[in-house]
């Protein structure tokens, strides 16, 4: 373990009596994303220097110091085993910087190469002890970011509201490209919840074909989301088989389980959870019923507002 430091000078302007609390936290709101990807610049490029130091040098370093640097694939071996040399000559840097997305921003960094003095096979120990596979241009929290942001809020609000510099097909690479899959076989923990929601959409297939796209969310006690499952062209009875396989208690959960009366849920999740209508949908689901008795809208708008005027009396 070496201790090093960083040194900062930060300079500024106030105009005396012209300057309150919001705007000082603010400018320093800008600032700290760009100030934390110099910081992790400068750390990785001392990182860097520390390793190579270090592989260049056993004569000054024992190979204690050296354990978990330096790991490389043996030069024009073709069964990819990894060389036991730990002795390497610098060789200066690529031309061309690496370029990865963190949730500071984009970071390019240059890049060490080195050759290990054993096989001759030319390498990046920086890479390797950040565990960074040839290529990956994101690290993990920022993976971690978009999926969380993408649950809370849409793609526009992922732009402005939390400065992700990312295209929506990035978006859609990175989710599908990670372990969420994973996520909806987990376990849930049922005292967490108090409400589980679920609904349906239609969605363009290719070709013009009508596909269906169903969700199971949960509400934890803290207000948030908790996704219990998203499924393409599954039929109800079997999106609730997976779910009840997830929850680790069998008894009835005491908690609402909200829908829009889509057909199918009037009995999902019946021994579970407590079946609520959604009231907000009232009022459109009452104006569809009277549009199929042959009303017209302006004969069943009163009737609807007075839907609208009930749910809202309730609400307050």
């Amino acid at each position: 373990m070496i201790e090093r430091e960083i040194h900062i000078t930060l300079g500024y302007k106030l105009a005396t009596g012209n300057v309150n609390l919001n705007e000082i936290v603010y400018r320093l709101k800008e600032l700290r994303d760009s100030l934390l990807l110099r910081l992790l610049e400068q750390i990785l490029k001392d990182y860097d220097d520390l390793i190579a130091e270090r592989l260049s040098r056993p004569d000054i370093y024992p190979s204690k110091a050296r354990k978990g640097l330096g790991r490389h694939i043996r030069k024009n071996d073709p069964d990819g085993r990894f060389c036991r040399g730990r002795k390497v000559r610098k060789k200066g840097y690529r031309n061309k910087s690496r370029k990865i997305s963190t949730v500071f921003g984009h970071l390019a960094l240059r890049i060490r190469e080195v050759e290990c003095c054993k096989c001759e096979a030319r390498h990046t120990p920086l890479l390797s002890a950040l565990k960074i596979d040839p290529y990956v241009r994101r690290e993990n929290n920022f993976e971690h970011d978009v999926i969380e942001s993408v649950i809370d809020t849409n793609y526009r609000r992922l732009i402005d509201g939390r400065s992700i510099d990312i295209s929506l097909g990035g978006i859609h690479n990175i989710v599908v490209g990670s372990d969420i899959d994973d996520t909806f076989q987990e376990p849930i923990v049922p005292k967490e919840l108090s409400a589980i929601v679920a609904d349906g959409t239609g969605v363009k297939q290719k070709n013009g074909r009508k596909g269906e796209l169903r969700t199971v969310i949960g509400i934890t006690k803290a207000g948030r989301v908790e996704p219990l499952g998203s499924f393409s062209n599954t039929p109800w009875p079997e999106i609730e088989h997976t779910i009840k396989k997830r929850i680790k208690e069998a008894e009835p959960l005491n908690i609402p389980f909200i829908y829009d009366g889509e057909p199918g849920l009037d009995d999902f999740l019946a021994d579970v959870a407590e079946s609520q209508r959604c009231t907000w949908h009232g009022s459109r689901g009452l104006y569809h019923s009277l549009w199929q008795d042959g009303l017209k809208k302006k004969d069943s708008q009163p009737e609807t507002d007075k839907i609208k005027q009930l749910i809202r009396y309730r609400a307050s």
